[in-house]
């Protein structure tokens, strides 16, 4: 998905920290020098805008979660099938962004979403795709009854261990092929889920 261009100064140096992030070093390579000249400003600029390194880590990344949404809601437009559709949009973001990936869903921070309190509560855009999907196939009886929130993580984690194998080069394919290989096991866990044979 292309990011907006960025205007005022405050988009800009969150545009240099995604772009930066985006970069070999991951996160790491995003300081507050380099977002500076990125952006065209100076150091102090930045410290104007952001407290510190990780604030401006924490708002770069804010508007990825909704940037995410609208993958799952793209994949879900376009593919057919009893498939967990929508988590083809969490793949390709993931392959698309990996290290904005990495950083979001797979580092230690005191700004990420935590199971059970921040998950059940609805404060990730992109858990909430995934209970709510869960919460219709359950309701419809496509899954057998059970803890909404705890089959949506079962379901979440599953993917995300796949990509994170991909990511990490434990796997060797194609992103096609990949792909293909991702939603036959999501359809395995699936089937495990369902109220009745599929």
């Amino acid at each position: 998905m292309v990011r907006q261009k960025p205007r005022s100064t405050r988009e800009r140096l969150l545009a240099a920290a995604l772009e930066l992030m985006e970069g070999p070093d991951g996160a790491s390579g995003v300081t507050m020098r380099r977002v500076a000249a990125a952006a065209g400003v100076t150091p102090m600029a930045t410290y104007k805008h952001f407290a510190s390194r990780e604030a401006l880590l924490r708002a770069a990344t804010a508007a990825e979660y909704s940037r995410i949404a609208a993958y799952f809601a793209r994949a879900n437009a376009t593919r057919d099938g009893p498939r967990m559709r929508g988590m083809v949009g969490y793949l390709n973001y993931a392959l698309d962004h990996p290290q904005v990936f990495r950083y979001m869903f797979s580092s230690e921070r005191d700004d990420a979403f935590v199971f059970p309190k921040d998950l059940e509560g609805g404060k990730s855009p992109t858990f909430n795709i995934l209970l709510t999907v869960v919460a219709d196939l359950m309701e419809r009886k496509v899954f057998r009854p059970d803890d909404v929130a705890e089959t949506a993580l079962s379901l979440w984690a599953h993917a995300h261990g796949l990509i994170s194998l991909y990511l990490a080069g434990r796997m060797k394919s194609s992103r096609a092929a990949f792909q293909e290989l991702y939603l036959r096991s999501l359809d395995r866990l699936v089937r495990g889920l369902a109220a009745r044979p599929t």
